[in-house]
């Protein structure tokens, strides 16, 4: 098998892999960047469902604590006396 004699041509072998090794690894970079940003993505949903929740949650258990006070206040929780 002969050698190859143009001093140029290992340059340019060089340059084409490095290339191809260059767009290997944006493929590789574009496919990470997105699942971050889908990770990202996700914790920020979960956070806002959390807040969501737990807001609700209390506006219900405030909701409740002011109907049992409007009731007490008004004597509708006490039991009537039979005479």
């Amino acid at each position: 098998m002969a050698a190859v004699r143009d001093s140029g041509f290992w340059r340019r072998f060089s340059l084409a892999v490095h290339m191809d090794e260059a767009k290997a690894a944006d493929k590789e970079t574009f496919l990470s960047d997105y699942w971050i940003d889908r990770q990202q993505q996700k914790t920020r949903r979960s956070y806002c469902c959390g807040c969501a929740i737990a807001f609700l949650i209390s506006f219900f258990i405030a909701a409740a604590v002011i109907v049992i006070w409007w009731f007490a206040s008004h004597n509708w929780l006490k039991q009537g006396t039979k005479g």
